[in-house]
């Protein structure tokens, strides 16, 4: 009996497992816009005077191979200002940052023959004391100001 490892099947699997959880997300609180380039969102501490509220979004530093906690904060960062851009916010409105505890999970299997016997092995396992930089806000859409620009006037 010829046993053949899917090296495939086993990588897709593991690929699969591991975009389970998203490290941001969103939810529409009012209406979308056009999504906008990321580089044009501000982040806000305190609310501006005019704006809207667009979607509750949250980001984790999950996944980004970032060392250090300076490093993960700007992961989050980045992540929730890719959010808002997508659903057309120009602001965010900065709620809560926080930690939390990874929550990684490992699979493995591993197959062998010896002498006309066939072996196979899966594990699973889950490693602790790793943690995460957390990001919560508002996505808003901050309205420009009317400006009452005053021309000068123009001496003929």
């Amino acid at each position: 009996m010829q046993f053949k490892v899917y090296y495939g099947l086993v990588f897709t699997l593991a690929a699969l497992m591991a975009g389970c959880a998203s490290p941001s997300s969103s939810v529409l609180i009012g209406d979308a816009r056009p999504e906008i380039p990321v580089e044009q969102v501000k982040v806000y501490l305190e609310k501006p005077a005019n704006y809207e509220e667009i979607a509750l979004i949250e980001a984790t530093s999950d996944s980004s191979w970032s060392f250090g906690e300076q490093a993960k904060m700007d992961a989050v960062l980045k992540r929730l200002k890719q959010e808002a851009a997508k659903v057309g916010a120009n602001g965010i409105l900065l709620q809560k940052t926080g930690e939390k505890e990874g929550n990684s999970v490992y699979v493995g299997t591993g197959a062998g023959k010896y002498s006309g016997n066939l072996g196979l092995g899966v594990s699973v396992g889950k490693a602790f004391g790793l943690t995460d930089k957390t990001g919560e806000g508002i996505a808003i859409y901050v309205k420009p100001e009317d400006e009452k620009a005053v021309k000068p006037e123009q001496n003929n």
